[in-house]
């Protein structure tokens, strides 16, 4: 399986104002559950979930890429939805240019590590990086993933 395989348009937000790293991600949980995911756990306890999560440390790359996350009891999916703010969220003494929220069962499931992998390696290429992180569009950001089309370990 490839990372584009994951993606799904409506879990992307490109070029938004986002003044804080606590708007882009309750922005992307909103987008999950208009999305229609089905998820055990109200918008409310998934943000507290992923905030207790964030409190134990960080998650944000020094390239940029933020990746809170959350793994849930009672569920079996995988849910990516990525958020790239119009000008990049000072946090923890980075940059805030991408931010990748994933949804995962307590084991992490089949997808959860291969595509945080993905993602810190897509990450470190510091100039395709910066070039998803302009994307126009989510099918934009879509097309430029499946030219690399990295393969999910």
């Amino acid at each position: 399986m490839t990372l584009s395989e994951l993606l799904r348009p409506e879990l992307i937000l490109t070029k938004a104002a986002y003044t804080s790293k606590d708007e882009l991600l309750s922005c992307l949980i909103e987008r999950i559950y208009s999305a229609k995911e089905v998820l055990p756990v109200s918008r409310e306890d998934l943000a507290n979930t992923i905030h207790k999560r964030e409190q134990i440390g960080g998650t944000m790359l020094p390239s940029g890429l933020s990746i809170p996350h959350a793994r849930l009891k009672d569920f079996e999916g995988f849910v990516l939805a990525l958020g790239m703010p119009a000008e990049p969220i000072p946090n923890e003494g980075f940059q805030i240019q991408m931010m990748s929220l994933m949804i995962s069962s307590q084991s992490g499931g089949p997808h959860y590590l291969p595509t945080l992998a993905a993602l810190t390696k897509i990450s470190r290429d510091q100039e395709f990086f910066s070039l998803l992180c302009r994307a126009e569009t989510a099918e934009d950001f879509i097309r430029l993933i499946r030219e690399k089309d990295p393969e999910l370990a």
